[in-house]
């Protein structure tokens, strides 16, 4: 049964992957440090790097960056550091990562009252297929930052779900940690969930940024 009303009255429900049904950032984290090694930059913090996920790698690896040179424009080496992250991850990548309290229930519960379940990262795709292979997530489409033309804040994801299962506006739901979500949410003239506990660029939700906020992913189903 099913604790959400926006949730019972709906046909889909696109679900953000990292810091929404996944903390991923232990894995994020050690490639990060890893490609940061690799052109002999100082490292550093996990604390640092939830605050910068949710905008794509190359957006990642900028922030570290410059965050380690104090320099304000994309640095010459980014090209470098961004290739060896991808190459790092491909070990890391669902090493440590975890799923958030409820996800799996949830995600079988909506597949259950015959809900499409859909999946719209900012996460390049050939990384979030292994990632949800290897935590066992239930899920009916994916959509990585790869398979659009434009990434969220972007609706094209969300636009991408929506036709792909033949399913209006006004029966989806786009569940999310970060005002990237809520904003592609928007602009897909659909409504949206935000969950607390999230990414969000080290920012708390504003109550104002989606339909409603949840603290645990238990209290939907």
């Amino acid at each position: 049964m099913l604790n959400n009303a926006l949730l019972a009255n709906c046909s889909l429900v696109m679900f953000d992957l990292d810091g929404t049904l996944v903390d991923s950032v232990p894995d994020i984290y050690a490639a990060l440090q890893t490609s940061l090694d690799v052109i002999d930059m100082p490292p550093v913090t996990e604390v640092q790097c939830r605050s910068w996920v949710g905008n794509g790698a190359q957006v990642l690896v900028n922030r570290a960056l410059l965050q380690a040179l104090k320099v304000s424009n994309d640095h010459p080496l980014l090209d470098v550091a961004l290739d060896a992250f991808y190459k790092a991850y491909e070990e890391t990548n669902g090493k440590q990562s975890r799923l958030y309290d409820g996800a799996q229930e949830l995600l079988r519960a909506l597949r259950a009252e015959s809900i499409h379940v859909a999946i719209v990262t900012n996460k390049p795709y050939e990384f979030a297929l292994p990632l949800l292979a290897s935590l066992g997530l239930e899920y009916d489409g994916l959509w990585g930052g790869d398979s659009v033309t434009h990434k969220k804040p972007s609706p094209d994801m969300l636009h991408a779900a929506m036709a792909h299962f033949g399913i209006s506006t006004e029966q989806c739901v786009m569940v999310g940690d970060s005002v990237n979500d809520f904003a592609a949410a928007r602009a897909a003239g659909c409504r949206s969930i935000a969950v607390s506990y999230g990414y969000n660029h080290g920012e708390a939700i504003d109550a104002n940024d989606a339909d409603c906020v949840v603290d645990s992913l238990t209290e939907l189903g």
